[in-house]
């Protein structure tokens, strides 16, 4: 019985991964296509003082590099939970 619910329990966190790494990777693809026309947006717009861009892009980067944590993140903790799960079965 215990390696039954093991199992069950194995397959449910596996389909909740694929979710939240199709979501992480959908909402990356987003913010890179809005970086993209942001970029865009302040290569044309010459009234905008270089200053201004330079934060910008500042901004823009620390989002992308959020992001990138935010998926590492969320990637290690399913790796320790495969692993406390790979000992108790």
């Amino acid at each position: 019985m215990h390696q039954q619910s093991a199992t069950i329990a194995k397959r449910m966190i596996d389909l909740q991964k694929v979710s939240v790494e199709g979501f992480i990777g959908n909402a990356i693809v987003f913010w890179d296509q809005t970086a993209s026309v942001w970029n865009s947006l302040l290569n044309q717009a010459s009234w905008v003082p270089e200053e201004g861009k330079k934060a910008f892009r500042e901004w823009i980067d620390s989002n992308k590099k959020g992001c990138e944590t935010f998926k590492d993140a969320v990637n290690n903790g399913y790796a320790s939970l495969e692993k406390f799960l790979e000992k108790g079965v």
